[in-house]
């Protein structure tokens, strides 16, 4: 891993680390972090830390500090490790003004070096995806818990799913990585003693992580008599139904009587007699309430389904009846359109290349492309988000394309949406 990210970051490493643009300028580069930064902080209201200064947070594969430099506000001290020696000369490059960053470089399969219980927040962004192998990901989930402080929070991301295109490619590639088992994420959870808060981007290239490592008290006894399910409704979604795909693929159970430290890897949930997957655990809402989301089994039958819930293996009071049903087939809308490599160039295409992203899509396959009365095959489809039927489609133009605005239409079961381009070759 050393020796390809080395030769990665000696290429063009801003390109490889945001995917976005062929030798992008520094300040732009450094100004696509904001939202990244935004959604990691997210995950800073679940820290429980005792006060005590300074405030610390880590990043896992820091590349060259874009990150850190987001996370200044929120920390008083911000750590960095990355495998690679040039990234980490480049990232102490880009901090040097800044006092209170530090950045270190790591085996590339732990955290050795730096101390146990001195984190309060540990992160890692698009960096595990690409870790070859499964049990080095592992080590380093054990590694986060370990230098994270009582109540300190992990947020990262794992890949959830193969990409269908890179599956002949080998499972030893250092930049298409390993799919991560949802067991082994489970399993590193209790044995690590963290709390699994949420799993959301399930079965997706980018599911996002975060547990909180138990308290200084550990896990919290509690009385399972007075555990109980309040009650079961339906997520936010147009329809306010609950369904086996689409945006109505989920529920909410209301529960009371849990103890404070109550976690995911904790709970068991069954629809109709199907595992379903808890992905989402609320703050302590008083009273030993939370609210628990759950996604629905994608085959579990229309119809009445029975609720049950378990708490360390055993069942807890309050089972409910919910009606399923099969969300209707949406209207397909187009989400973005962009070059295929360089995702910062708008309704453009400068590599020949088109990434088309569309939401509503129930079949794939019945997706069609052209420009003009040529038709446009995609080269790969990728489902991104099945909870609003999204999928990214990538297209080649045709070679003899000329340079200037175009139009690619897009049809699918019935609809259509013709979307205008900039064809802008290389030296054009």
């Amino acid at each position: 891993m050393r020796v390809e990210w080395n030769q990665r970051a000696r290429s063009d490493a801003y390109y490889y680390v945001a995917n976005a643009r062929r030798k992008q300028a520094k300040a732009e580069f450094l100004s696509t972090a904001e939202p990244i930064v935004a959604a990691i902080r997210s995950a800073c209201s679940r820290i429980h830390t005792a006060e005590s200064e300074p405030r610390r947070a880590l990043e896992i594969g820091c590349g060259p500090g874009r990150l850190m430099l987001g996370m200044r506000e929120s920390f008083d001290e911000v750590h960095g490790v990355d495998v690679s020696d040039d990234m980490v000369a480049l990232a102490r490059e880009n901090l040097a003004h800044v006092p209170s960053m530090f950045v270190h470089r790591c085996s590339g399969s732990d955290l050795a070096g730096l101390p146990p219980d001195y984190f309060d927040f540990v992160y890692s962004y698009a960096v595990f995806q690409h870790i070859p192998r499964a049990a080095v990901v592992t080590r380093y989930l054990e590694e986060s818990a370990r230098v994270l402080k009582p109540g300190g929070v992990l947020a990262c991301q794992l890949r959830g799913a193969p990409t269908a295109s890179w599956q002949n490619l080998g499972d030893d590639d250092t930049w298409f990585g390993c799919v991560y088992p949802p067991g082994e994420l489970l399993a590193v959870c209790r044995r690590c003693g963290l709390e699994l808060l949420q799993v959301t981007g399930i079965e997706t290239l980018y599911t996002w992580v975060v547990g909180r490592r138990h308290g200084q008290a550990g896990t919290s006894p509690f009385d399972l008599e007075k555990a109980i399910v309040k009650a079961v409704t339906p997520t936010a979604n147009p329809l306010g139904m609950i369904s086996r795909r689409g945006p109505g693929a989920g529920f909410h159970c209301w529960l009371e009587g849990f103890p404070e430290s109550l976690s995911l890897e904790r709970l068991e949930v069954t629809a109709a007699g199907l595992p379903a997957a808890a992905c989402y655990i609320s703050e302590h809402l008083g009273r030993g309430g939370f609210q628990l989301n759950v996604l629905m089994p994608l085959d579990c039958p229309c119809g009445n389904a029975l609720v049950r819930l378990a708490c360390d293996g055993r069942r807890v009071k309050g089972e409910h009846v919910i009606q399923v049903g099969e969300y209707p087939d949406p209207t397909p809308a187009v989400v973005s359109v962009t070059d295929g490599a360089d995702l910062l160039a708008d309704r453009a295409s400068t590599t020949g290349t088109l990434k088309i992203m569309l939401c509503g899509v129930t079949n794939a396959d019945a997706v069609g492309f052209a420009i003009g009365s040529q038709p446009v095959k995609a080269t790969r489809a990728v489902l991104y988000d099945a909870y609003i039927f999204g999928y990214e489609f990538t297209l080649t133009l045709p070679d003899d394309l000329p340079a200037g605005p175009h139009a690619v239409v897009i049809t699918a079961s019935g609809w259509s949406e013709s979307v205008e381009f900039t064809n802008c070759p290389a030296g054009e």
